[in-house]
């Protein structure tokens, strides 16, 4: 089994502000037949866009980041604002999600500040929706590693990822050499099953894909699975300009 050297994450390989977007389209084979449909969420007549801007600062104890992902749905969009700092390596601050609907008005939202307050969380702990920006903050050395996904204050999981091949693969955006990323949860987060058993189960866990760059500043190129939690809406992200 590969080593899991946990909380790995570092700064992004960029400086300043970079902008990528990216096309929205459902999966086309569901792992959850769960009420919020991809599927729904998108106007097939059109293409839809997730906007991401990353803001890097560096100083002398390490620096900090900034993610902003602004996705474009059917009848309204999402926009989730995450800051970390970085000394070295990653922690979550501030974690901000609106959702406004077709006229810009917001009618859901939520604000954590993971500073404060009585609930603790380990230290490697980052909202899940993020994790596919940040990622590219690892060191993509062949092991296996570990952080914790914030789904809500009720629900925080251990997760894997690893790398796995570099492939060849074709975008809107153009052709590229990436790194295959595969993210999955920690079963044993919810009920003990012992080291050859959750080896066994595996290959059953539902899983998140993704593929970065192989050179650096290795941008998400494109990711597949749930927008969020197992149970979200399951997308595909693909990189276009």
């Amino acid at each position: 089994m590969k080593t899991d050297t946990g909380n790995a994450i570092g700064l992004p390989p960029i400086r300043g502000e970079e902008v990528s977007r990216f096309v929205i389209t459902a999966r086309a084979q569901r792992s959850f037949h769960t009420v919020l449909d991809a599927h729904q969420l998108l106007d097939p007549s059109r293409t839809h866009l997730a906007v991401v801007t990353t803001r890097v600062t560096h100083d002398a104890d390490g620096g900090g980041v900034e993610i902003r992902v602004e996705q474009d749905l059917r009848g309204g969009s999402v926009v989730e604002e995450l800051h970390c700092e970085a000394r070295p390596s990653l922690r979550a601050l501030r974690f901000k999600r609106s959702m406004l609907d077709g006229h810009g008005v917001e009618c859901r939202s939520e604000t954590v500040d993971f500073t404060r307050g009585p609930l603790r969380f380990p230290g490697d702990t980052y909202p899940e929706v993020c994790l596919p920006f940040l990622l590219r903050g690892q060191p993509f050395d062949g092991k296996r590693r570990s952080v914790h996904a914030w789904i809500a204050d009720r629900m925080v999981a251990k997760v894997y990822y690893e790398e796995h091949k570099t492939v060849s693969l074709s975008v809107p955006a153009g052709r590229f050499e990436v790194r295959e990323v595969t993210m999955y949860p920690d079963i044993n987060d919810w009920v003990h099953l012992g080291r050859v058993i959750t080896e066994l189960s595996k290959p059953l866990l539902p899983k998140y894909k993704l593929w970065y760059e192989k050179s650096s500043p290795h941008r998400l190129v494109r990711f597949e699975g749930p927008h969020g939690p197992p149970g979200a809406p399951e997308i595909i992200l693909e990189l276009t300009t």
